[in-house]
């Protein structure tokens, strides 16, 4: 079976010799436990060549989005993110640093196995329930770029960005093909459209594309 070196990147000693015992019940192997993303670096710099990072998120939001970047820039490795909470900032500001994967602290254990063996395969990995999340924490984002500003680099039609923003909803393509008066075949077409330009291989790596350039769930049209 094919195993996967991990490094973890939390301050707390306790939580880390924890979540090792845990992630050792799968196919992986804790190799390193670094206190921050800077001595992580280090460890990289040394000889390090963890497969995957866990990082737990703490308070200092800023500094630590500063670190997955310098991680991301040093290292091939897949980025995984914890965090005591699941918050629509530092959720997108941690993948456009470069996560792969953004994970509550408070998921089973089951559950975290199962996402860090999807983000080996190559997923982008966060909890499901986020598009909910995003719309209750809508009234806190400042003001929103035009949605044209906001894709003109995947060149999106306005039907593009409106099956975006609902599948960011979590609105199935039944769903979506009565909330945009449209027939189903019309959906799936779309969503063939919209993932060849903006190059996601799955309806989550097309839902993180949107949360990435500043789109908010739909729920009518």
């Amino acid at each position: 079976m094919k195993t996967w070196n991990v490094m973890l990147v939390d301050h707390d000693r306790l939580f880390s010799a924890a979540l090792a015992t845990l992630i050792a019940g799968g196919p992986f192997h804790v190799g390193t436990h670094a206190l921050s993303a800077d001595d992580a670096l280090e460890d990289i710099a040394a000889g390090a060549a963890p497969d995957v990072i866990v990082l737990a998120l703490q308070d200092g939001l800023a500094e630590e989005i500063a670190g997955i970047k310098r991680l991301r820039a040093a290292t091939q490795a897949r980025i995984v993110v914890l965090a005591d909470t699941i918050a629509d900032r530092s959720l997108s500001l941690s993948l456009k640093a470069g996560a792969d994967a953004y994970l509550n602290k408070s998921m089973s254990s089951e559950s975290l196995l199962r996402s860090l063996q999807l983000v080996m395969l190559g997923e982008v990995v966060y909890p499901t329930h986020v598009a909910s999340l995003l719309m209750a924490a809508s009234n806190e984002r400042p003001t929103p770029q035009p949605v044209a500003a906001a894709v003109s680099n995947g060149d999106l039609s306005k039907r593009e960005v409106q099956i975006l923003r609902c599948l960011l909803a979590g609105q199935s393509n039944k769903a979506i093909a009565r909330n945009l008066h449209i027939t189903e075949s019309t959906v799936k077409m779309h969503f063939k459209n919209v993932m060849r330009k903006i190059n996601a291989q799955n309806r989550t790596q097309a839902a993180v594309w949107a949360i990435q350039n500043g789109l908010s769930p739909l729920i009518t049209a």
